[in-house]
């Protein structure tokens, strides 16, 4: 399988609308500089088997996860991953009042991503190995976790 070929079977479904998982580019003074997905957890049984031994049940069934990247170096380190997923969360939250958790992994190595996700305030729930058959989830990861606030 080609390059193209990986990417239409990847992301295909979720254009055509077989996939519910939803598809946003991240853009920076009107570039685009990266990528985010957002999708139920439940929508996804094998993610929701591997987060399992990371989070409690109850912050799957009514989760959505977040998978991210800046992929214009020129626009790494500079807050704007900070600022999109801040921008989708309060989204999320505001769209989906049923949603209780956002729940995102991520490699350990990958500081700046963490770290992202701390200055929004998501807390830090796990570290481990995911049993995932997704080769990106492949290493240690962390698991990361921004509940709901009730006002």
């Amino acid at each position: 399988m080609d390059a193209g070929q990986a990417v239409e079977a990847e992301y295909g479904p979720c254009i055509d609308g077989l996939d519910p998982t939803e598809l946003l580019v991240i853009e920076h003074e009107a570039r685009p500089v990266g990528f985010i997905q957002r999708y139920r957890i439940s929508d996804n049984p094998t993610w929701a088997a591997a987060l399992a031994p990371a989070v409690a049940t109850a912050d799957t069934t009514n989760a959505v996860g977040f998978d991210y990247a800046i992929g214009a170096q020129a626009a790494t380190g500079r807050g704007i991953g900070s600022d999109a997923i801040r921008l989708l969360a309060s989204d999320t939250f505001e769209r989906y009042p049923e949603v209780g958790s956002i729940v995102v992994a991520m490699q350990q190595a990958n500081r700046p991503s963490w770290r992202a996700l701390e200055r929004v305030g998501f807390e830090r729930r796990w570290a481990g190995l995911l049993d995932s058959p997704d080769p990106s989830d492949a290493g240690p990861s962390y698991v990361y976790v921004l509940t709901r606030t009730t006002d």
